[in-house]
């Protein structure tokens, strides 16, 4: 892997190596398939009451923990509170579950999930690690052991073994398992003895590890060094598309500079994206034509696709309309006498897409400041108090509700959402939340549809470039395969003898 997480803890945190890393540990409730369709997972059945606000699950009762406890309706609720107490500090995890009021046991194998208004998504969002079901011992242990990852106990394929933080973590096979969804095409233990997840974060150094056969995997292949992965005979590439939010920049709707349609529109429309992600990711990327991916099950809009081209003319129009007429001695364009200069807080390291796309902005007049800071603290106050102009971020979730998070008015960051563009419209929170109780995927995919367009015609978003996730894998390899958030899932593979 390229990327080690901050917590071990899928229920506090929001990283998506977070929820790879710890997927072979947690089994949810429901299982979704790389088809995107969702199965019975640790729950054999569920039903929906007929207003829509509680869910009642019925649970496989023959599961147990790695710790040898057994899996029950008091597990689960048990679980439900961890997540939204305040000592666990959730946000995405809490995020999904919406507007949730809390979990009642009816029996030992059965329980009912209660919200306050109707919430289809929670179905997709109880497949997902984040909501995955941990040992209630485990949980009870605290927030400091599953954090720094030496508390992880759950019914998965695979118990969490050996860590040493900044190299590695191992694991081994849970060989009373048992329980595996149908769709993933063996039951009972997984395949494997055990496997190790090796974090090295230099590009170069990873696939060379890979091309020497020090590892059997890697993940995040970039595109300079995608050659040396797909010249060599005893080496395959597995690519899939990320479902839900692509790569994109949000506008601040809310500062001085993006409050005006015009400058969002001219800052939209400046950028040759179709020739800039050709460029830096050589092919292996796609430009994004809607905010979401169009892996994403349900949702994603095909008449938006060619809607927005490049238009360097009409930005400049915009901008003249705007009042940036004036230019400084390094050519970019003023107004009063101030630089048209967009601030775009970066944590890390700007990325070479993204010096691109600066580059780009140039040319029209525009300056974009790519403030890097290696303060994860300082960039988040940044965030939170609107002191920014653009943010630039993709977020992976095979469900349309993604569009949730970065656009209904209450998900700011201040309280743990993504809303970045600080969209407050009264008519995109009522297509969200229309869509959040449809009980059709048609019904929620028109309101979705509402809310990708709306978005690119008041330009509170840049969509930029589709992420497609591609690991090299050994030819030794099988049965590895990228599920629906396009990281690998090992139950079903296995490596041959040499």
């Amino acid at each position: 892997m390229n990327q080690e997480p901050d917590s071990w803890d899928p229920h506090a945190s929001a990283q998506d190596v977070t929820a790879f890393v710890q997927r072979p540990v947690f089994d949810s409730l429901v299982y979704q398939g790389p088809d995107g369709e969702l199965e019975p997972w640790l729950a054999t059945s569920w039903k929906t009451s007929a207003d829509g606000t509680v869910y009642t699950f019925d649970l496989r009762e023959d599961v147990t923990f790695h710790d040898g406890t057994r899996l029950d309706a008091a597990a689960v609720k048990a679980n439900f509170d961890h997540i939204t107490a305040k000592a666990t500090q959730s946000h995405y995890a809490a995020g999904l579950l919406g507007p949730y009021l809390g979990a009642t046991v009816r029996s030992r194998y059965q329980l009912d999930v209660r919200f306050s208004r109707p919430y289809a998504p929670f179905l997709q969002a109880a497949s997902t690690t984040y909501l995955g079901i941990a040992s209630p011992a485990s949980l009870a242990a605290g927030e400091g052991r599953l954090s720094a990852g030496t508390g992880s106990v759950g019914s998965g394929p695979f118990k969490a073994g050996a860590y040493v933080r900044g190299q590695q973590r191992g694991y081994s096979r849970f060989p009373a398992y048992a329980w595996a969804p149908k769709s993933v095409g063996h039951s009972g233990p997984a395949l494997l003895d055990s496997f190790t997840i090796r974090f090295i974060t230099e590009d170069a150094t990873r696939v060379g590890a890979l091309t020497s056969n020090q590892v059997d995997a890697a993940a995040a292949i970039p595109p300079s060094q995608a050659a040396l992965v797909t010249r060599n005979p005893s080496l395959t590439t597995l690519t899939k598309q990320a479902p839900g939010a692509v790569d994109a920049f949000y506008l601040n709707t809310k500062g001085a500079l993006f409050s005006d349609v015009r400058v969002r529109k001219a800052f939209q429309r400046a950028i040759d994206l179709d020739t800039l992600v050709a460029s830096v990711f050589q092919g292996a990327e796609k430009r994004a034509w809607s905010i979401l991916s169009p892996t994403t099950p349900h949702s994603y809009d095909t008449a938006l696709e060619h809607s927005w081209p490049y238009d360097a003319a009409l930005a400049g129009q915009l901008l003249d309309q705007a009042g940036w007429t004036g230019r400084d001695a390094q050519g970019y364009r003023t107004r009063n006498g101030r630089r048209l200069t967009v601030v775009a807080p970066v944590y890390g390291q700007a990325s070479l897409f993204s010096q691109a796309v600066q580059g780009d902005l140039k040319k029209a007049g525009i300056e974009l400041d790519l403030a890097a800071s290696t303060d994860a603290t300082a960039v988040s106050a940044q965030l939170v108090s609107g002191h920014y102009d653009v943010v630039e971020m993709a977020w992976a979730r095979a469900d349309g509700d993604i569009l949730s998070s970065f656009f209904l008015s209450t998900q700011t960051a201040a309280t743990g959402g993504h809303n970045f563009a600080d969209v407050t419209d009264p008519q995109v929170d009522a297509w969200l939340e229309a869509a959040q109780a449809a009980q059709s995927a048609q019904a929620q995919a028109a309101a979705y549809t509402k809310v990708q367009q709306w978005t690119l015609d008041q330009a509170v978003v840049v969509p930029a470039y589709v992420s497609t996730a591609t690991v090299g894998v050994s030819t030794r390899v099988h049965g590895l395969r990228l599920g629906i958030s396009a990281w690998p899932e090992f139950y079903g593979a296995w490596v041959a003898s040499a």
